[in-house]
């Protein structure tokens, strides 16, 4: 008899398997959350740069986002993978049980925008990661393109390179202004033990050339784990001239209906201070496609967006789930807080990101 997808999540959690697995990987995540609390740089390279011993619902992923305020130009590099076997854009990946020095099957997409918008790889990558004394790396391959992070916290070399040809290169440093990095604990339900999601983001100015001409902004480079399904959420990322920048999340288990959104989190940062955006926020749009228009707005925070490029993600297990990323421009902005008010015309151009997550991936 086949079970619901609700029933065999909750007979999974009753597990002593799953248990003593979960148990282990929030054991390390609660070490990490240490490491970070207390400022103690000496391994922070170990969660970025590792596989984790996934339980039956596990997945963890990486994302690195490099993008310019001042142009179009960005470049963006998903990887992930599932405990479970699932289809990645059509491309079918196994289960995984552990990492080889052949490196690992992940789903991924490695694509850029100068002009127009160019794909690396799609799908599939085989992603290998070392750790030593000379400094960590993870490296992603797929087709005739490759991706390759070395060097040891705080100081990074990034390569993007298709066949013999460099496509991107940069270093990425300690930002001038803002937080360099933290941990986020997005959902610890006591309801069902084990169930947990968490995040470690880097936060770095870069700079380097994209296509052979200067290329140089905000970097961000972010490492998740979740042992959950994954569920709908929106992400909004918009970096500004002046090296301000506005960041929002929501959540959406149950839809769009912002009573049961979790985890939401927004702020508006100017010259490194964080301004928390308190309320209720509501993300809208119009359109379809490359043409759509997003509108993010709330008590005191105005924020319009157009879409000028789009890369799809689909993944199929049991369920479907969409991740879209659009590129945006800014087209108006408004912030008031404390009787300080901001707005497009003081922050100057920006640049940035739209993630819309939609469906469900036990």
């Amino acid at each position: 008899m086949n079970l619901s997808p609700k029933r065999e999540i909750e007979n999974l959690i009753k597990s002593a398997h799953w248990q003593g697995k979960a148990k282990s990987l929030k054991k390390k995540l609660r070490g990490i959350s240490r490491i970070f609390s207390s400022k103690s740089h000496s391994s922070p390279d170990d969660f970025f740069f590792s596989f984790e011993d996934l339980p039956p619902m596990g997945k963890e992923y990486w994302f690195l986002h490099f993008s310019s305020p001042k142009s179009d130009s960005q470049v963006i590099l998903t990887l992930g993978r599932s405990k479970e076997p699932v289809e990645v854009n059509k491309t079918a990946l196994a289960s995984i049980e552990g990492a080889g020095k052949a490196g690992v099957p992940c789903a991924a997409v490695c694509w850029l925008y100068r002009n127009k918008k160019r794909v690396l790889f799609d799908s599939l990558a085989v992603v290998r990661v070392e750790r030593g004394k000379g400094g960590s790396r993870l490296e992603a391959m797929g087709g005739k393109a490759s991706v390759l992070v070395s060097g040891i916290y705080p100081d990074f070399d990034i390569s993007f390179r298709e066949g013999k040809a460099e496509v991107f290169s940069a270093r990425a440093t300690l930002p001038r202004q803002g937080l360099p990095f933290e941990f986020v604990k997005l959902l610890d339900n006591p309801l069902a033990p084990g169930l947990s999601s968490a995040m470690v983001n880097y936060y770095f100015d870069f700079s380097g050339t994209l296509l052979g001409r200067p290329f140089s902004g905000r970097a961000y480079l972010q490492k998740v784990v979740a042992i959950m399904p994954l569920a709908p959420w929106n992400w909004v990322r918009v970096d500004f001239a002046n090296g301000d920048c506005i960041d929002f999340f929501a959540g959406k288990p149950f839809g769009d209906a912002p009573a049961i959104h979790f985890a939401d989190k927004a702020y508006f940062e100017h010259n490194g201070e964080r301004m928390p955006i308190n309320g209720k926020l509501s993300l809208s749009s119009w359109l379809e496609g490359e043409e759509r228009v997003w509108l993010l707005e709330g008590q005191g925070i105005f924020l319009s967006m157009r879409s000028y490029s789009l890369q799809p993600f689909a993944m199929r297990s049991k369920t479907t789930f969409r991740y879209d990323e659009y590129l945006v421009r800014a087209t108006d902005f408004s912030f008031s807080s404390g009787g300080r008010r901001f707005s497009l015309s003081s922050l100057g151009q920006g640049r940035g990101i739209v993630e819309e997550a939609s469906g469900y991936l036990i």
